[in-house]
């Protein structure tokens, strides 16, 4: 006579450690786990009761320090998370990497920076720096081949469904920079999150808006034959070259450069690559107003700073 084997189910492994916390919180996880080194404890359980016990050292970790770490369904395998340590899990292109916090980077770049005479740093500050223009308030000295700076604002994320609403450029020439704005007309109602994000609405639109198709006879003239630049530039094309297959016209065969592929090359494994934090890390206090002229303009600034992008540029 055979007995029906009885079914085991695996549950994921899950580590935690833990340091300078309260005997409460200690009692409260070895009722789920077992401490198996000082501060450390594993335990098998589901995914409700771990978010539940990650929780509540959470909320009761106070100065003490805490990780995590359980199974899942990724590249490597598992997942983490820390409290109150120097390290900070974040995802980067779906891969969980740790992240060193800012007290930490500044110690690295503060022996990064003992490696240069005065003379050194004067020389360096220099290097990529541009032309003096009034309206962006910033010196600039030197002197790089032309390229324009685009930027757009659209009533939504798909180039598919939704359309253009604004398109700036700034285009940086030997001796001038000029500029290029234009309010798109959409012919439906601006969705109420486009209209907060960038203060363009309905009224905007139909007093000051302009056909598509003649905004973008003049953005094509105005662009040129130079080099096109954007932060995600991706984004920009899509919609800007959707628009060109409706009008019948080609696609733009324009050199292109993305600062965001720089940036992240330059600043590996940030928790945010938006515009708005990349600003920041590059010094450029200013706020970001999602107009397009304006990020085109921030962006700009963003260039001039980004150094491997004007080294590729001027080898052209």
């Amino acid at each position: 006579m055979e007995f029906p084997t009885k079914k085991v189910i695996k549950l994921p492994l899950t580590v935690v450690t833990l340091t300078n916390v309260t005997n409460s919180l200690r009692g409260d996880l070895s009722k789920w786990m077992q401490e198996i080194a000082s501060g450390v404890y594993v335990g098998n359980f589901n995914t409700k009761v771990r978010e539940k016990l990650w929780n509540r050292i959470r909320e009761n970790i106070g100065d003490g320090q805490a990780t995590i770490s359980y199974s899942y369904r990724n590249e490597i395998g598992y997942k983490f998370d820390t409290i109150n340590t120097k390290r900070k899990a974040i995802d980067y292109d779906g891969l969980p990497l740790i992240l060193i916090k800012e007290d930490q980077e500044k110690q690295e770049d503060q022996k990064y920076k003992l490696g240069f005479s005065k003379q050194a740093k004067l020389r360096n500050s220099h290097k990529y720096s541009g032309r003096k223009n009034s309206n962006l308030n910033t010196k600039y000295n030197q002197k790089s081949k032309p390229y324009v700076i685009i930027d757009i604002e659209t009533d939504g994320l798909d180039y598919k469904k939704n359309k253009i609403i604004e398109i700036g450029a700034v285009k940086i020439e030997e001796d001038k920079i000029n500029y290029f704005q234009s309010l798109v007309k959409t012919y439906k109602p601006i969705p109420k999150q486009i209209r907060e994000l960038t203060k363009i609405d309905d009224t905007l639109i139909k007093n000051e808006g302009r056909d598509l198709e003649n905004v973008m006879e003049e953005f094509i003239k105005f662009i040129e034959d130079a080099p096109i630049v954007a932060y995600n530039l991706d984004f920009d094309l899509k919609f800007i070259n959707m628009a060109l297959r409706q009008m019948g016209k080609s696609q733009i065969k324009n050199k292109k450069y993305d600062l965001l592929v720089y940036v992240k090359k330059e600043k590996k494994y940030l928790s945010s690559y938006k515009l708005s934090n990349i600003l920041k890390q590059y010094q450029i206090e200013k706020d970001q107003p999602h107009r397009a002229l304006e990020d085109a303009k921030l962006t700009y600034e963003l260039s001039t700073k980004v150094g491997k992008f004007l080294e590729d540029l001027n080898k052209q």
